[in-house]
């Protein structure tokens, strides 16, 4: 099977996640500089639940510091506290305002701007960037610039670890192909993933839009149904997130994941490790 097919499977049970934009309206948006917002979240959101990092963006906003001059101007101090329970928050907090500076000094506080730079250029001014590694820039660069780059997070090396060889991309990889989610490096799972979703190539458009709606797609999965302990077969987690249209026709379901069907981990049980 390949990954389209598995995204077709996961977008036929949860609905479309994605908007017009990358980002909406699958990614909780409360200010008006969505750019940005979602930089800040991309950062928050680093070994912390999308729960704490919405109620710091929040906080964020309240204190009117959600914008790149106002988070410049930023003592250390006050940010870390506004932004206090995410992990890390002291470091989170140096590493915003040395963004929120760099935007100002490099583009004129225009975050939108910055995001219109050519790919490769972005990606290597992001990853030069404090607290942002590959998986954050890509984050950043899909749903806030909405560049064609798939993002590869825990939930993927999850999801298709647990499919295993119905998780087509990664090839005719034999006893290999399940360790090549979990081990590989970030970049070839991105490479390999990129590769089988481009064949046919659809313009850069649809496959912005693919790849934001895949990875939320995936997210979704990861989180209601293949957690650390798995609900093959329901009733889905229930995380409460802000009121977002695309998550009411699911999040009362009490039916068991869609790719139990093809799912490896599933059919094989303890066999297999997850």
């Amino acid at each position: 099977m390949r990954l389209i097919d598995l995204y077709q499977t996961l977008r036929a049970h949860f609905g479309p996640l994605h908007g017009p934009d990358a980002h909406s309206p699958w990614w909780p948006l409360f200010g008006a500089d969505a750019h940005f917002e979602i930089i800040v979240g991309a950062v928050l959101v680093q070994q912390t639940r999308w729960e704490t990092v919405e109620a710091a963006v929040r906080r964020l906003l309240d204190a009117s510091r959600l914008a790149p001059p106002a988070m410049a101007a930023a003592a250390p101090e006050e940010l870390a506290a506004l932004i206090r329970p995410a992990a890390f928050h002291t470091q989170k907090a140096a590493g915003l305002i040395a963004i929120a500076r760099h935007i100002c000094a490099r583009h004129g506080g225009d975050t939108a701007a910055m995001l219109t730079m050519p790919t490769p250029e972005l990606r290597a001014e992001l990853l030069g960037l404090p607290r942002i590694g590959p998986e954050t820039c890509d984050v950043i660069m899909l749903y806030a610039g909405g560049h064609p780059v798939f993002v590869v997070d825990e939930y993927t090396r999850r999801l298709f670890d647990r499919l295993g060889s119905q998780a087509s991309g990664a090839g005719s990889r034999g006893p290999e192909q399940m360790s090549f989610w979990r081990k590989s490096s970030y970049e070839a799972v991105r490479l390999v993933i990129e590769a089988d979703l481009t064949t046919p190539t659809p313009e850069s458009r649809l496959l912005t839009s693919i790849y934001a709606d895949f990875h939320a797609q995936i997210n979704e999965a990861c989180v209601r149904y293949c957690l650390s302990r798995p609900r093959c077969d329901g009733p889905p987690a229930r995380r409460v997130y802000s009121a977002q249209a695309g998550r009411e026709s699911y999040l009362a379901s009490d039916e068991g994941c869609p790719l139990r069907g093809v799912c490896a981990w599933y059919q094989q049980g303890d066999k297999l490790t997850g």
